[in-house]
């Protein structure tokens, strides 16, 4: 798909991952929703996008709640007039699963998987009634290898994977492509928020760590090439962007 004159949603959109595709979006011509909590996050992106001659509009969203999703959905139509691609990147890390008391990995759950399967769902209804779309996940390659100190957020990645996997087949009668990016450890707030120390650690264990240019690349990449339907790319900073393997019954 063309990317210049599309209507976009990014969740997720004000820092990191999302923040860096919405701008490489804007940069290309798409006219973005910038959905997020973080609402001052969320503006500066907008601000930012505005700044280089592109069209944006934030919406507070919180994934978790349907009602904020349509009237994300919403949004991208009444103001741009159209509603074509969705990047479903908002998501978080925890693991307290083994607390007698922990809540927090059913909030990763809550975030990282149910939100984008119903962010899927809605989107792929809209988009049968305006002749399709694409829509990229963000999983991780926690999806694709065990993660022992995460087992939650491995599960969560791992269900967009299959869940996306699964989506393949929709392009033949609707026009929607449905494909997820797979990136390794990548330089966002969510991942300094440990410390530096703990960064370190993460690079020794992976060979290095991605910036979030690199993610929004192969986002584009997903978008612009209409052979992908159920792909999921991993990007890593060995391999750089690369596809893993199709599973067949």
């Amino acid at each position: 798909m063309q990317i210049s004159g599309k209507g976009v949603f990014v969740s997720g959109g004000a820092s990191g991952i999302g923040k860096a595709t919405a701008l490489e979006l804007g940069r290309r011509g798409a006219r973005v929703v910038v959905a997020d909590m973080d609402e001052a996050g969320g503006k500066a992106v907008v601000d930012a996008i505005e700044a280089e001659g592109g069209e944006a509009v934030f919406q507070r969203c919180d994934v978790t709640r349907p009602e904020d999703l349509a009237s994300a959905f919403e949004a991208c139509k009444s103001t741009f007039g159209r509603f074509d691609i969705a990047f479903n990147n908002a998501g978080i890390a925890g693991e307290d699963i083994f607390e007698p008391d922990g809540k927090l990995w059913e909030r990763v759950l809550d975030i990282d998987l149910r939100a984008v399967m119903d962010a899927t769902r809605q989107e792929i209804l809209l988009m049968r009634g305006t002749g399709g779309g694409v829509i990229v996940n963000t999983a991780s390659m926690g999806g694709l290898v065990p993660m022992a100190g995460s087992p939650t957020y491995a599960a969560a990645k791992a269900g967009v994977v299959h869940f996306t996997r699964s989506l393949a087949g929709l392009g033949a009668e609707s026009n929607i492509r449905v494909n997820a990016v797979c990136p390794t450890f990548t330089d966002t707030p969510l991942v300094r928020r440990n410390g530096d120390e703990r960064l370190e650690e993460l690079k020794a264990m992976v060979g290095g760590i991605l910036q979030p240019e690199d993610v929004a690349a192969g986002v584009v990449e997903l978008i612009e090439d209409d052979s992908r339907a159920g792909a999921i790319m991993r990007v890593t900073v060995r391999g750089g962007r690369d596809y893993a393997r199709e599973l067949r019954g």
